[in-house]
Formats: C-alpha cells, sequence, structure tokens
C-alpha cells in the first residue's frame, strides 16, 4: 500500500527511516508513519482522504481505532491532531496550497494531548517538523477564535433536517426556544448572510459553546446528507470529548433503527408526541440547574431569563432560575429579590402596591399577629418577619441606585400594608360598635316586645275576669229581685269586694 502526501494527495517516496521525506509533487517536507502495515495504512490514507474532504468526525473515528491498535506510532496522533483544528490544505491562487482551518478550537494545538503524544513517540527529525507545523496551524487557529470563537455563546444548537418539513420544524423548535429565553443557534437563521468556510466555522464555534444539542430529523436519508452529517457528527464528537452536553436526537417519521450508532447511545425524542417540545424544554432545563453555573461569575443571561420568566407569570420556572443563579452567586440581589417577588405572585416591584397585593398582606399579617402593634418599629420587625429574608437580602447585597430604589420600593410597600392593616382594624372597631349597638337595640326591642305581651296577657285576664264577673252578678240580682232569696244578696255584696280586689291587684302589676 503505498502513502499518499497530506497536502497535496500524490504518492510519497520515503528512502531512509527518520520518518520524514519530501514530497516530489509539490515539495514539502512531511512526516510519514514508519510502523503501519498494508492494511493499517490503508485506514490511514482513507481517514486522510476524509480530513481533506473536511469529514472530520469520520477521520477521527477510523483515527482513534487506528491509534489504539499502534499506540506508538505518532503520525496517527498528528493527525488526530490536525482533525481536532480542522485543517485541510487549499489553493491560495498559486500553485502552492496551505493550511485552512475549518473548525474553531479555542485550545492551542501545542497543548493538545494528541499533539504531545505524537512528540513522545516521534523521531527528532519528526518532532521538528511537528513543532514547525504546529506553530503555523496556531497562527490560523487564533486567527479564526477571534473571528468566531469569541462571540456570542449559545445555550442550545439546532442540528436542522435537509428536507423542507425537518428544515421547518427545527425552525419552529427554534422559535419556541427562544421564546423561553434561551440562546439558540439554528443555522439558517443564525447566520443568514454567511455560507461556505464561513459558516463552516461558526457552526463549529456553536457547537463547542452550546451546552444542549438537538439533532432534527424527518428522514431517514437526512442522517447520510452530506451538511447534515457534517453537523450532526460534530456534535456526537463534541459530547464524546465533554460529557457535560446534552445531545438529543429529534425524529418524525424514522424508525430507531435508522439512527447512526454515533447517536443512538443518547436520548432519542419523537417529535410527533404531543409536548415534545414541553419535554424538550423540561430537559433543557433540568440540564441547565445541574450544570455548574459558578464558572459565570456574572449570570447576565440567567438572570434575563429569570425575568423572562417573572414578567410572563410563570412563577415557578422563575424561582427554579433563582434557585440556579443564587448558587452560583449567592449575593446575586436580583435573584433575592425575584425569589420574593415570584413566591408571591408579582410580575414586578409595581405589582406590590397593588390593591389585592397589600390587602393580601395585610390579611396574612392579622391572622399572623393581628392588631396588637403600638409602634411603628414594632410592625416594621413583625412584618419583616413574615415577608421572609428574600427582600432583606435584596437590600442588602444591591448598591448605589439600585439599593436606594429597592429601599424606596421597600419603604412604600412597608406603609401600603401598614395602611391596610390599620383600615383593617378601624372597619373592625366600627363592625364591632355595630354588633354592640345591634345588640343593645335587639336586647330593647325584646323588653318592649315582653312588656307588650304581659299587658296583652293581663288585659286579656281581666276582659275574662269581668265578663264572668257580669254575668255572676246578673245570675244574684235575679235571684235577689224576682225570687227573695237573702242569700244571693250576701253574695252581691261578696262578689263587690271580690271585684275589687281583683282589679286592684291587676293594676298593682302594672305600676
Amino acid at each position: 500500500m503505498e502513502l499518499l502526501c497530506r497536502i497535496c494527495g500524490e504518492i510519497l517516496q520515503s528512502e531512509d527511516d527518520t520518518g520524514v521525506c519530501e514530497c516530489e509533487s509539490c515539495g514539502s517536507r512531511q512526516t510519514y508513519p514508519k510502523k503501519y502495515d498494508s492494511e493499517k495504512l490503508g485506514i490511514f490514507n482513507k481517514a486522510r482522504r476524509l480530513r481533506q474532504k473536511t469529514d472530520f468526525e469520520g477521520a477521527e473515528k477510523l483515527l482513534s481505532h487506528l491509534c489504539a491498535e499502534a499506540d506508538d506510532e505518532p503520525e496517527g496522533f498528528w493527525e488526530l491532531a490536525m482533525c481536532r483544528c480542522g485543517i485541510v490544505y487549499e489553493d491560495n491562487g498559486s500553485a502552492v496550497k496551505v493550511p485552512v482551518c475549518r473548525r474553531v478550537s479555542l485550545t492551542p494545538l501545542t497543548e493538545d494531548v494528541n499533539f504531545l503524544t505524537a512528540v513522545a513517540y516521534a523521531t527528532d527529525e519528526q518532532k521538528a517538523v511537528y513543532c514547525r507545523e504546529a506553530a503555523a496551524i496556531d497562527v490560523l487557529r487564533r486567527e479564526y477564535a477571534e473571528r468566531v470563537g469569541n462571540g456570542e455563546r449559545y445555550d442550545v444548537f439546532i442540528c436542522g433536517g435537509s428536507s423542507e418539513k425537518g428544515r421547518n420544524i427545527a425552525a419552529q423548535i427554534y422559535d419556541q426556544l427562544c421564546a423561553e429565553g434561551f440562546i439558540v443557534f439554528f443555522a439558517p437563521k443564525s447566520i443568514k448572510e454567511v455560507s461556505g468556510r464561513a459558516g463552516e466555522l461558526y457552526i463549529s464555534a456553536a457547537v463547542n459553546s452550546a451546552d444542549t444539542l438537538l439533532v432534527v430529523c424527518t428522514e431517514s436519508d437526512d442522517f447520510a446528507e452530506l451538511h447534515m452529517k457534517r453537523q450532526w457528527s460534530r456534535c456526537a464528537s463534541a459530547v464524546r470529548k465533554d460529557g457535560d452536553k446534552l445531545l438529543i436526537t429529534c425524529i418524525s417519521g424514522v424508525s430507531e433503527g435508522d439512527i447512526p450508532d454515533e447517536l443512538s447511545d443518547y436520548p432519542v425524542m419523537d417529535m410527533e408526541k404531543l409536548g415534545f417540545v414541553a419535554e424538550v424544554i423540561r430537559l433543557i432545563r433540568r440540564k441547565e440547574s445541574g450544570h455548574s453555573v459558578s464558572a459565570r461569575n456574572a449570570p447576565e443571561k440567567l438572570i434575563r431569563r429569570m425575568n423572562i420568566f417573572l414578567a410572563d407569570e410563570d412563577f415557578e420556572a422563575a424561582e427554579e432560575y433563582c434557585g440556579i443563579i443564587l448558587d452560583a452567586s449567592p449575593e446575586c440581589w436580583q435573584a433575592h429579590w425575584t425569589r420574593f417577588l415570584a413566591y408571591n405572585g408579582c410580575r414586578n416591584s409595581g405589582d406590590l402596591l397593588l390593591e389585592e397585593v397589600v390587602e393580601s398582606f395585610a390579611s396574612d399579617y392579622i391572622e399572623r399577629f393581628g392588631f396588637d402593634f403600638a409602634e411603628d418599629d414594632i410592625f416594621v420587625a413583625q412584618l419583616s418577619q413574615l415577608l421572609g429574608e428574600s427582600p432583606r437580602k435584596a437590600i442588602e447585597y444591591s448598591e448605589g441606585d439600585e439599593k436606594l430604589n429597592l429601599e424606596t420600593m421597600y419603604d412604600r410597600f412597608i406603609n401600603a400594608v401598614r395602611d391596610a392593616v390599620f383600615a383593617r382594624e378601624q372597619e373592625n372597631i366600627e363592625a364591632e360598635e355595630k354588633q354592640e349597638l345591634a345588640a343593645i337595640r335587639r336586647r330593647h326591642d325584646e323588653e318592649e316586645e315582653r312588656k307588650t305581651a304581659a299587658e296583652i296577657k293581663k288585659q286579656t285576664i281581666r276582659n275574662r275576669f269581668l265578663t264572668y264577673d257580669a254575668v255572676i252578678f246578673t245570675v244574684l240580682i235575679i235571684l235577689f229581685v224576682k225570687f227573695k232569696f237573702v242569700w244571693a244578696a250576701v253574695l252581691i255584696i261578696i262578689m263587690i269586694f271580690v271585684t275589687i280586689l281583683v282589679l286592684e291587684g291587676l293594676n298593682q302589676k302594672d305600676r
């Protein structure tokens, strides 16, 4: 098996055992492998061709197996280092091909483990060539890293399908994730005006920076399409290198058996299932909440998302992000203040002065402490105890104008709650006075009703007595006048005395 030149692709002629030769076609001085047999040399040439075609992931896969089988051959490790930097050789307008970076790497090539391994096993002649080329490649790497690698950092990278359906679905996912506050890279929307080599650089940088990588596929043939394959291969390679990244393959109308082996070990989600996007968002948030945020000393991005959730009344998500931020930055006053607002269902600080919010706090205060507060200091201390430590810490950790604004808002809120409690106390006093007055009136009415009932009863007794008395008198008078009964006269006299006594007794009860 013949060895091919890494620059021009022509056949190399090696005449000594130094591991370095000169290509008769392009005149470049380069290294070559000394310990590969015919089979391994065929694999090595294939990997070199894949790298030149920018299929770096495919080349890395072959070279990794090759280096595992021949771990003392430096040329395999050198090719791996070149794949990591995305080095290909292209015409620069002259007859000479020059190295070009097609991937962005923020780590110098001279610090790469593959480069260091190659140098460790190289001959002195090979080592000189490796170091010279590595220095030149690092110049290119820095140039492209400054161009795109230090740009915007992304939360999510979306590798869209090659079909129109796949691109449309990927675009919808992009829009929904952006609406949730994530910073998302999707080439058709993120770099509309950039294509070709420059576009590949931006894509490579986005894959490196994103914590979550989504591969969207609606047809089994999408995985084999060149542009699509480059992207999902980059994603798989990035996850293998950085185990903290999350890779999700999102499929629709595709069997899991059609998913490439490189992606099959990672989560697969069916986009046709109800709540697919919500589940993706949940996984991303869980990933981010479990991620060490301490590297971001100023979590402005998380604060921005936290405020978006708060304004959208997604208070549960806002509180979740408060926890994430405070884990990374315990003295972040914005997170403490937002946690206080979210817990109490407020979209912003102004909501604290809404009547229903103030009344709610007044009710909670009265339920816990009642109306018994003689001084403002006692009221403020008791209310602060009720509100918890979040507003206190927010004011404590804030500075300058923010501190002044918070203190002003907090004082206005305290005064509003105090006024509401005082108003409720007055309402309570008035209600008690009305109840007492109503009780007095009720007792008076009951007494009057009792007296009236008693008077009616006595009047009834008097009328009945007089009626019976008149009948008896009439009978006795008839007996005395008509029949001359003397005893009837005596009874008449007795009846007169009895009637006088009874009527006098009823009159005394009235008095």
